[in-house]
């Protein structure tokens, strides 16, 4: 088919279209490779996460029961701290009062004493003035009478007047004698009297000075019993307030826990589906392997049939190495003289696995056999494997606008080029059948792209 003029800038539009699909070709090959998290390791981590978690779980909980041990040891403690410090109270209550009595005692006692120290210096005033009235009576009497009593009798001008004035006399000594006696009598009294409260006064003191010392010792004892349940009710509150910080941290470590235990719980579910599925993707593995060897073997065996029908009707001559194109009258022609070993569609991937799209069709060519363009067109790309991924040494052929669409064929897997740039022709060699890339053995990977799109090559062949 003679392929038509093109403008000059179809040249570079081929040039960006090559640009284009080679794009697309490495972004499928990376995404084929990727590879998401392993559950497995993501549940190792996990379980070593939950691991620790416990342990610390396990040390709040030891230290929280500490805790409460100690919480209950103080408030064991805190009845009798508080008992006791009722007593003291009490106890330097009842002191208080009796220093009190003691010290009421001593103001009476100094009172009385006040009392008779007044009432002797009164009596002793008086008898002071008895003394000195007594004696200017006798003073009186003598400067009256003369020299005393007998003098008197012996002046006296009549007896009448001598019996009056003795009887005078007499009146006058027996009044200063009981004025005397009476002062004396009630001096000595109020002196005893004075010695008594004084002594009194000393005993009382005595007394309020022991008062004091027990009222001293009673509220030392009352202050330090407080102090004691002060700190007993400090210690039971930092305890209390402890215990609460260690009941809010196990709460947040159990929960810690749980939430791990669920993550682990379902990596397991995971874990255990991920096993199952592996069962049943291994039997279609087996069974897709087999299914790919018989088809291989087929295609070796019809290809071995070939072979040998084309030498017996060519009479004893030798092979060509290199037979020609397959003839098609489609867009495309077939890039192989080889059976097709898979055809495009969604198949599980021999080396990956996994299920994926199968993007071209495979042509069990033997190693070296010789590799045809579908149609005329212009190699935009020779590439060797470390370039393209999984596709080992690629060729892409640009054919332009087909059908409305821009069109290209790769080819996939080649052991070498025939070609590696420049225009080809329909049924032209450009490479060689090999296995390089993801390839479990000699084949021709063949894919059509539309617009960069990979189709089904049966519609174009």
């Amino acid at each position: 088919m003679q392929r038509p003029s093109r403008a000059p800038s179809s040249r570079r539009a081929r040039a960006l279209t090559g640009a284009a699909l080679s794009l697309c070709l490495f972004a499928g090959a990376g995404y084929a490779v990727a590879a998401e998290p392993d559950p497995q390791d993501r549940k190792s981590k996990v379980d070593e996460d939950l691991k620790q978690a416990r342990g610390d779980l396990h040390d709040t909980s030891a230290e929280l029961v500490a805790a409460y041990d100690k919480l209950k040891a103080t408030r064991t403690k805190l009845p009798g701290a508080r008992s006791a410090a009722a007593a003291a109270e009490k106890a330097e209550t009842k002191a208080q009062g009796e220093y009190d009595d003691a010290v009421a005692a001593y103001d009476l006692a100094k009172a009385n004493e006040d009392k008779a120290v007044k009432e002797l210096r009164t009596t002793t005033s008086k008898m002071s003035s008895s003394r000195r009235a007594v004696a200017g009576f006798a003073g009186q009497v003598y400067q009256q009478q003369g020299l005393g009593t007998m003098s008197v009798a012996v002046g006296s001008e009549d007896p009448g007047a001598f019996v009056d004035k003795m009887i005078m006399a007499e009146s006058v000594g027996d009044t200063q004698s009981s004025a005397l006696e009476e002062l004396s009598t009630s001096r000595a009294n109020l002196v005893s009297s004075g010695d008594r409260l004084k002594a009194l006064r000393q005993k009382t003191s005595d007394a309020k000075a022991t008062k004091q010392t027990k009222l001293t010792a009673a509220r030392d004892a009352s202050a330090r019993a407080d102090a004691k349940q002060a700190d007993l009710e400090s210690l039971e509150k930092d305890q209390e307030t402890q215990s609460a910080a260690l009941r809010r941290e196990k709460k947040k470590d159990q929960k810690k826990v749980d939430s791990l235990q669920a993550q682990s719980d379902k990596l397991t579910k995971i874990l255990e589906d991920r096993a199952r599925k592996a069962r049943i993707r291994e039997a279609q593995i087996r069974k897709a392997r087999a299914e790919q060897q018989k088809r291989e073997a087929d295609a070796r065996a019809r290809a071995e049939r070939s072979r040998s029908s084309s030498d017996d009707s060519s009479s004893g001559g030798t092979s060509d190495p290199n037979p020609p194109a397959p003839v098609s009258s489609g867009v495309l022609q077939a890039p192989s003289n080889a059976p097709v070993s898979s055809e495009f569609g969604l198949r599980l991937h021999p080396i990956y696995n996994t299920w994926r799209l199968h993007a071209g069709r495979d042509y069990a060519g033997a190693c070296g056999s010789p590799i045809y363009a579908a149609a005329d067109g212009e190699v935009v790309m020779a590439l060797p494997p470390g370039s393209t991924g999984g596709y080992g040494n690629q060729i892409v052929v640009d054919h332009g606008i087909k059908r409305g669409v821009s069109l290209s064929t790769t080819y996939n897997h080649l052991q070498s080029f025939a070609v590696r740039s420049g225009k080809v022709k329909r049924g032209q060699v450009i490479g060689y059948t090999g296995t390089t890339g993801s390839s479990t053995g000699c084949h021709l990977h063949f894919e059509t792209r539309t617009n960069g799109t990979p189709v089904d090559p049966r519609g174009w062949l």
